[in-house]
């Protein structure tokens, strides 16, 4: 709380020592004179007795509301506005069929990688409420999943809704790529991010040299993560007597590659073998690409006025109806 005119408390200084003076008895009340009030000192006291002497300090009380009323009191409500420099964030994410392959998971439930994908995915989004965020998937071919957006709920059922063989198989790493550029190529934002998640080697389209060249030039830093643990994996294969047998599939993880995108766009590579290395990846991520906040501060005012002076006029109103009637003193 504050008060916006407190000059008006030199007020209390003049009001106060009249009050003291009319109550030190230099101005008399009217009284009946009688020979002898022993008997009358012996009378019980009443409530109205009792209530009249409650008259001056209501008065007083309805004099220090008004002049705190005349000072303006005011309740600070301050009002917090976090402004947000975001970046604009397009995941590139690999549906090739390797994808489908099991790395061993340790002491938890074995998911296919494309799986392990999505649930990290998800738990990124969460942490990244202001940032826009785009999907490329891609396998022989990229297309574009969902566009630029704020909408991090649809853009997870977005990246729900994947599956594997939707497009044609292969991985083309460069297309992917320059397919998630062209989305950002136009954006005025300054802080343009590519992940680019994959666990093959680039076997059609664009070579992925020319597409790091192409974000080198933009100023679009790559992030590139390889999954998939480095001893092999179980890739499913339907039985021809009826369900799903596993074979070993060893890995076929284009590191250097991968590591070369990102460093030549000022980004970095990523090594996941499962899922909890999954979760660490986009930890780093997350901390690499951290949003700047900036917070301003408004402050506003509730007026409390009102609420002193309409007091202090209930309250003088009161004693003086009061002494008027059922406290009034005869003489």
């Amino acid at each position: 709380m504050r008060f916006q005119n407190p000059e008006f408390f030199a007020l209390l200084f003049i009001a106060l020592p009249i009050l003291i003076a009319r109550r030190s008895g230099k101005q008399r009340a009217p009284s009946i004179t009688i020979p002898d009030g022993t008997l009358l000192l012996r009378l019980p006291e009443t409530i109205c007795s009792r209530a009249v002497k409650m008259l001056p300090w209501m008065r007083l009380a309805a004099l220090l509301l008004l002049v705190v009323a005349l000072a303006r009191p005011q309740s600070i409500m301050r009002e917090t506005r976090t402004l947000t420099k975001a970046s604009d964030l397009m995941i590139a994410l690999d549906l090739s069929s390797s994808m489908l392959a099991e790395d061993s998971a340790k002491g938890g439930s074995v998911k296919n990688r494309l799986m392990v994908s999505k649930e990290v995915l998800g738990s990124f989004l969460q942490k990244r409420t202001g940032d826009r965020i785009g999907l490329i998937a891609f396998a022989a071919l990229p297309y574009s999943a969902a566009p630029l957006t704020l909408d991090h709920v649809w853009l997870n059922s977005a990246i729900e809704r994947l599956q594997v063989g939707a497009i044609e198989d292969g991985t083309a790493l460069g297309d992917a790529l320059l397919a998630a550029l062209n989305r950002l190529r136009d954006k005025k934002n300054d802080s343009s991010t590519v992940i680019l998640i994959s666990d093959g080697r680039n076997n059609t389209g664009t070579s992925p040299e020319e597409a790091a060249a192409a974000a080198a030039a933009l100023g679009i830093r790559v992030y590139t993560v390889g999954i998939g643990s480095k001893g092999g994996a179980f890739f499913p294969v339907d039985d021809p007597l009826g369900g799903v047998s596993y074979t070993r599939m060893e890995a076929d993880l284009d590191e250097p590659t991968l590591r070369a995108i990102a460093a030549s766009t000022g980004g970095k590579y990523f090594r996941a073998d499962d899922k909890p290395g999954m979760e660490k990846v986009f930890l780093d991520i997350d901390a690499l690409e951290k949003q700047r906040i900036e917070q301003k501060l408004y402050f506003s005012y509730q007026e409390l006025f009102p609420f002193c002076a309409v007091t202090a006029l209930l309250l003088f109103l009161a004693s003086e109806l009061l002494g008027m009637t059922l406290l009034k003193r005869i003489p």
